[in-house]
């Protein structure tokens, strides 16, 4: 009897040596021109609406790569109409900084390149701004790992609570301050990565101002920015 409960006290132990050796790591995704990744989004703010971002081009920038990243907004207006906002910005990876040029089309209306300055960090103005967490960040808020079942499927997943600024509870972001504002500016958010996810990392996202869910992932994106792009002189608000 003694002898057989050595043994299933190995086994135990074995089992829990294995688990807890193959827990499940994260690295944030490399950023590849081609990728895209769609989201079901639920806001407080805006309702329901599908959101993509997509890498559609890389320059050189200050001596490092800059991405264009399109982000695709669709609203649903009724049931049978949606309307499309795209902001195409060149930006470092991970959007960790100001975003150097930004094109705007909202639906059937003329395209338009924001100016130059500080009116650049205002665009895209909510908490769906594209952001990547980092693999610290994540691993500094890890809860667990996890399956869930998403629109996309079903993924295995790292489940983090991180600190996002674009998710601030003290009101619009300006300036440089996505870099600089303190984490007691922001409120905690859920998140659910996997680095098979092109683009973001992410397959679930839950804040008390927003839902996230994966919806379809590819590698087959191109602008939709085409034609005659305007260029404004500067912004005037009234």
């Amino acid at each position: 009897m003694k002898s057989k409960i050595r043994i299933l006290t190995s086994v135990f132990l074995i089992f829990m040596m294995v688990g807890c050796s193959s827990r499940l790591k994260y690295k944030a995704p490399e950023w590849k021109v081609g990728d895209w990744v769609e989201y079901e989004v639920e806001s407080v703010q805006y309702g329901p609406r599908l959101i993509r971002y997509a890498i559609t081009g890389v320059d050189t920038l200050h001596g490092e790569s800059y991405y264009w990243l399109e982000m695709l907004s669709t609203i649903s207006k009724d049931s049978t109409s949606t309307d499309t906002i795209i902001n195409k910005m060149l930006i470092p990876y991970g959007y960790r900084g100001v975003a150097e040029r930004m094109i705007t089309k909202f639906a059937k209306t003329e395209t338009f390149e924001l100016p130059p300055g500080d009116e650049l960090s205002w665009y895209p103005s909510d908490e769906n701004r594209p952001y990547v967490y980092s693999s610290k960040e994540v691993e500094e808020g890890m809860i667990s790992d996890t399956l869930i079942s998403v629109p996309a499927g079903e993924f295995s997943c790292i489940h983090a609570q991180v600190y996002d600024i674009r998710h601030s509870k003290v009101g619009i972001i300006e300036g440089d301050s996505i870099v600089n504002r303190m984490k007691s500016d922001t409120m905690p958010v859920d998140v659910w990565v996997n680095d098979s996810i092109p683009v973001s990392g992410i397959v679930a996202l839950r804040s008390e101002i927003e839902e996230m869910k994966l919806k379809n992932i590819g590698h087959d994106a191109k602008t939709h920015i085409i034609g005659e792009v305007k260029v404004f002189k500067s912004l005037e608000f009234e």
